[in-house]
């Protein structure tokens, strides 16, 4: 119970730490003065459903006045941005909810309303996210450093990004990834918990905390293969990827396990900047069959409002998505525009099995640009 209070107190912010931190900073010179009614709140989250947050209030004049003076607009494209970074407004009993952009634009939740505050206050507020971001990830580390840090028969401490939640275990064997065991029973219901109470293949990004700085990994949650602790409720062991791991029995590298591995380090979007369209093609299907909203829409970032509605459709009515092995890539390495067929067998809510195929139409601004895509037809068994 130390260990965890002690790793939640690791990763969370508080407000006299960030005081801290920032001292000297010029974006730290909050201007006091009591009776302000607007209170900036930044917040760092891996998704908007995320119940683990890393957060930091603010009152300051300056950004008051001219959020006093912000005007509205409707967004030019109507889709909702990828993002980690969120600020609440709380301004005469009343509070707003809104993504922060990379620019620092606001883009209010529910309404898709945007307000552009003057460069420097974004810029003041990309430094806040930053410093938080520092606070709420972990370090991503290869696998060939991960596991000094998490020794055979080390203990650890696997932190959920999502919950919140925490629980001991024990590295017990692996040579290319690690396999894992929650140490008492009490560990194992939190595990359970953390996957709803369903054991499941799914993964998930979390921190692991041994010694030093968090690192980021992901697991999965399906009691497998050999035990070794008795009487800790768990029938087996589970699988911790770090950056770089790769399954046993394959020895390839798993793509879901290093979404989430990026993930659990605030780093989604360089990971899919630089992928090509059939890895991007790849990951947003890999995100269906993780259910996973984030990751999905960090996919889908850039397409248009039809195009990510038609994938959140998919999200909210499916169970599993598989998708059949994808033929050679041609070099891309010139083009800006690309077409990649994708057959899938679509498992829906309450059974049911389909096959479909998607042919993904990507582009990009320039061949040093991300790709983005642009249209997903799809017909059934074609």
């Amino acid at each position: 119970m130390t260990h965890f209070i002690s790793a939640v107190r690791f990763i969370a912010v508080s407000s006299i730490m960030l005081g801290v931190l920032l001292a000297g900073n010029p974006i730290a010179a909050v201007e006091a003065g009591g009776g302000d009614s607007v209170t900036f709140t930044i917040v760092v989250k891996v998704s908007p459903e995320a119940s683990h947050a890393t957060s930091e209030s603010v009152t300051r004049k300056d950004w008051e006045r001219s959020w006093k003076e912000a005007k509205f607009e409707e967004p030019a494209t109507p889709s909702f941005p990828y993002t980690d970074v969120y600020m609440e407004i709380a301004e005469g009993g009343g509070k707003r909810m809104f993504a922060i952009k990379e620019d620092g634009v606001l883009v209010e939740a529910g309404t898709n309303l945007t307000v552009a505050m003057p460069a420097k206050i974004r810029h003041q507020w990309l430094e806040y996210a930053d410093l938080l971001r520092d606070k709420h990830y972990g370090d991503m580390l290869e696998w060939g450093q991960a596991k000094s840090r998490v020794p055979l028969k080390g203990k650890l401490t696997v932190f959920d990004l999502e919950t919140g939640l925490s629980f001991q275990a024990q590295r017990r064997a692996g040579s290319h990834h690690a396999d894992v065991q929650p140490l008492t029973r009490a560990d194992t219901a939190v595990m359970k918990q953390i996957y709803g109470g369903k054991w499941s293949w799914k993964r998930r990004a979390i921190l692991v905390l041994s010694d030093d700085r968090p690192i980021a990994a992901s697991m999965h949650g399906m009691p497998h293969g050999g035990d070794g602790i008795p009487d800790n409720g768990f029938s087996g062991h589970f699988c911790i990827h770090f950056l770089g791991s790769s399954t046993h029995r394959s020895g390839q590298v798993d793509l879901a396990h290093q979404l989430m591995v990026h993930k659990a380090a605030g780093k989604l979007p360089e990971l899919l900047g630089q992928a090509s369209p059939e890895r991007m093609a790849e990951s947003l299907f890999e995100a269906l069959h993780q259910q996973d909203g984030a990751l999905l829409r960090a996919a889908l970032h850039g397409a248009s409002a039809e195009t990510q509605e038609k994938f959140e459709k998919l999200l909210r009515t499916v169970d599993d998505v598989r998708v059949a092995p994808f033929k050679q890539s041609p070099d891309r390495s010139e083009s800006v525009e690309a077409e990649i067929p994708v057959k899938v067998t679509i498992q829906g809510r309450g059974g049911g099995l389909r096959e479909e195929t998607f042919r993904l139409q990507f582009v990009r601004e320039t061949i040093q640009s991300p790709w983005i895509l642009t249209d997903a037809d799809s017909g059934k068994g074609r």
